[in-house]
């Protein structure tokens, strides 16, 4: 849900840069390719990705049909992998809509995506086409279908929403619809309605976490999330966040408590290994962040880019100059539009030379 910038590869060392520079960035993990995934295209190289959020704010576990409409093009269409994510490659600039189909729970949801040409002006003046991928990636929050009398389908949300007065659900709806359209502001100012309505609503003092973690205020999230595990102590998802919220605000040691106690449940939320994993580079525990990366990489199906990334640093520290490069180039494959792409390409060059 949250995701790091770090410093730019091939003008440092990468070691040191993991093991100083790096770490003083935002750590969220970067989305990239999972399972999903319709490669037939349009003729293209660019992709629309996405992620699936349910009603409490998780990713949706239900295989639902994600169809990619466009002009002149015909229809693809794929099922949401059991991460609730989806992936559509190989396409070219033009204008294209991202159905997903909500089956008998949910409401049909829809996305308009402009995928822009990408030109060059050359010296002389002229604007000619470039072959770099421009990778876009939604967040598409399902919402539940409501019969005429307004209410929610049967097992959707009544069993989440059960002793929740009907002003503090609906006004917690309202901030799933702002979220879903990128107004974080907007979903807490509903979200905090929905409160001082109903203090014990434990989905909307989560989400009004997460929602702070999006404004970059962790002491807000940290505080909400903190009251929602007091509800729900062993929610993994919340204790993620929470971890996080710790992390921006260099809580280390609790924050690792955080982590530790999400990856003990069957849900086991991929993020964590990889929190873990930079919380022990700090540490310069370099064997054990391996294994959390390595982790994060497996029960992610390669979501999280940016744990081979730091995979690729950790092996050209210890001097296996091969294995390093092939995690870079891992992490290009998987997040193409990188902002330091360029500089990792030129990194993976000096790693191929090295013996």
């Amino acid at each position: 849900m949250l995701f790091p910038s770090a410093r730019t590869l091939g003008r440092a060392p990468l070691p040191l840069l993991l093991l100083s520079a790096l770490l003083l960035a935002s750590a969220a993990p970067a989305a990239a390719q999972v399972g999903g995934t319709d490669s037939s295209g349009t003729g293209g190289n660019h992709i629309i990705q996405g992620r699936l959020i349910g009603p409490s704010g998780r990713r949706s576990e239900l295989r639902l049909k994600v169809t990619l409409e466009s002009s002149g093009s015909g229809n693809l269409y794929v099922f949401s992998d059991a991460n609730g994510t989806f992936r559509f490659t190989s396409l070219r600039p033009g204008s294209y809509t991202v159905v997903v189909e909500g089956g008998p729970d949910f409401e049909t949801a829809r996305e308009t995506v402009l995928i822009e040409a990408s030109t060059l002006r050359t010296r002389r003046g002229e604007m000619i086409g470039t072959p770099f991928s421009r990778p876009i990636t939604l967040q598409v929050y399902l919402r539940p279908k409501r019969e005429a009398s307004g209410q929610a389908q049967p097992g959707v949300l009544n069993a989440a929403l059960a002793g929740v007065p009907k002003p503090a659900a609906d006004l917690y709806q309202k901030a799933l619809d702002a979220a879903r359209r990128q107004e974080p502001a907007q979903a807490v100012e509903h979200l905090r309605g929905a409160l001082a309505v109903h203090p014990d609503f434990r989905l909307a003092l989560a989400e009004l976490g997460a929602q702070y973690l999006r404004l970059k205020q962790p002491d807000k999230a940290a505080e909400a999330l903190r009251a929602a595990l007091r509800l729900a102590p062993e929610d993994a998802p919340t204790l993620l966040n929470y971890g996080i919220a710790l992390y921006e605000k260099q809580e280390f040691d609790e924050a690792e408590a955080q982590f530790r106690k999400a990856l003990k449940g069957a849900a086991r939320p991929p993020a964590a290994h990889y929190y873990l994993g930079m919380l022990l580079i700090k540490r310069r525990d370099l064997s054990e962040a391996e294994r959390q990366f390595k982790a994060a990489v497996e029960r992610s199906g390669g979501e999280i880019a940016r744990a081979h990334y730091y995979l690729g640093g950790i092996y050209w520290q210890q001097h296996e100059y091969k294995r390093a490069a092939e995690e870079l180039e891992t992490y290009l494959r998987l997040a193409p539009g990188s902002a330091d792409a360029e500089r990792v390409r030129q990194t993976i060059k000096e790693l191929r030379g090295k013996k």
